[in-house]
């Protein structure tokens, strides 16, 4: 295996099992078969905190996956466990999908559905059903599918608004990935669907799963992406016309490989051939523009007034590594997979926690760790991180093949 692989898998089965997954599991586990909503940045668990859709279903998905991957015991009897708790205390029974948040009892705090955060439940079940088994994830992920194709879906424009009330009718006022009530469309949130909705595809014969993630993913090649600059336009209107200039570059490289696997799983060749060169741009635009003379990838770029986010995520660099890997299986260009390896040692270096544990979720433009920032919270969770990890090991494992 070539040097550079074998460093990357390295990294990844020590990372994963020794340091990454062992952290979470002894913080974020209750000891009461549930799991805290909120660590702190000192480790310590807020048994108090609410519990939010994103985290929640992210952890499913991520013990689920491990399991999958690697075949160890104990990521199964957590993902049991976690998905259980999960869809007892969010699953709206009355109405169907995925309450935003819940208390430290399991009751409902917040009862509007958050359509970003319901394909993550998508997203975490078909992964269950697909490492574990069951008919009842399934038929779950299948059900939540239907209730966001019949209620929160645009059939005039394609594509889906961001939020709903508890019983799905659009709400407009209240924010989800968008900014605003302007912002009706946006790529993060159609990002996340097509990757639900492709993994559900892994596991479902439901023609109508296979029908929308087509025409999600060609929405993101002939719409959503910009074909000009080759980067994704961050908000749009509900027509899809682009209402700011920003560029994301993490959801750009990351989308990049997620919508190349959709096409992959859709498994029909005039859609792996028109996306390929436009996720290979993608990569080579993200390459070119998106790096910080210390080799970290930034996180977004206004051209308006020429300036970046000040410092850096950990998700970012963890959807790099897997992106230009990708790009690199695509087109044999070597300098995609030395990028992977430097944002791979960028993150062991800056994002590790050797003190206390864990990653770091931010670090500031001058390389010191951000004070004061959650552990874990209601987006920060192990998923980018460890799927970084899976993908590693999946793609190598291939490669040795």
């Amino acid at each position: 295996m070539d040097t550079r692989l074998q460093k990357l898998r390295d990294w990844a089965q020590s990372d994963l099992h020794e340091s990454l997954l062992p952290w979470w599991t002894a913080h974020i586990m209750d000891g009461k078969g549930g799991f805290y909503g909120r660590v702190d940045a000192g480790g310590v668990p807020d048994p108090d905190a609410d519990r939010y859709l994103v985290l929640s279903s992210r952890l499913v998905w991520t013990y689920s996956a491990a399991y999958r991957v690697t075949g160890r015991p104990e990521y199964r009897a957590l993902a049991e466990q976690l998905c259980e708790v999960f869809v007892r205390w969010f699953h709206d029974d009355a109405h169907g999908g995925f309450y935003m948040a819940v208390d430290k009892d399991g009751r409902p705090a917040l009862d509007y559905k958050f359509v970003y955060g319901n394909a993550f439940a998508v997203y975490a079940l078909a992964e269950y059903a697909r490492a574990i088994g069951g008919a009842g994830a399934l038929s779950l992920a299948e059900d939540t599918a239907r209730v966001m194709d019949g209620k929160i879906y645009d059939p005039v424009y394609r594509g889906y608004f961001e939020t709903a009330s508890r019983d799905w009718a659009w709400t407009p006022t209240v924010p989800g990935m968008n900014r605003g009530k302007d912002d009706q469309k946006t790529m993060n949130t159609h990002l996340h669907v097509i990757e639900a909705y492709t993994n559900l595809l892994r596991v479902s014969d439901d023609p109508r799963v296979r029908s929308r993630v087509r025409e999600l993913l060609y929405t993101f090649l002939n719409t959503i992406t910009n074909r000009d600059t080759h980067h994704f336009h961050v908000f749009q209107d509900r027509a899809w016309a682009p209402v700011t200039p920003e560029q994301s570059y993490g959801h750009d490289i990351e989308g990049s490989w997620l919508l190349a696997e959709a096409a992959e799983v859709l498994g029909e060749p005039q859609a792996i051939g028109d996306a390929a060169p436009v996720c290979v741009n993608i990569a080579r635009a993200v390459y070119d523009d998106g790096f910080s003379e210390c080799g970290a990838l930034h996180t977004e770029y206004d051209p308006r007034s020429g300036e970046f986010s000040n410092g850096y995520t950990w998700w970012e660099q963890n959807e790099a590594v897997v992106g230009f890997l990708n790009a690199w299986q695509m087109t044999g260009e070597e300098r995609f997979l030395d990028r992977a390896v430097s944002v791979m040692d960028f993150a062991k270096q800056y994002f590790v926690d050797r003190e206390q544990g864990g990653w770091r979720a931010h670090v500031l433009r001058s390389l010191a760790p951000a004070q004061g920032i959650d552990k874990a919270t209601r987006s920060i969770c192990p998923y980018h991180n460890a799927r970084m990890h899976l993908e590693i090991i999946e793609r190598t494992d291939k490669l040795k093949q």
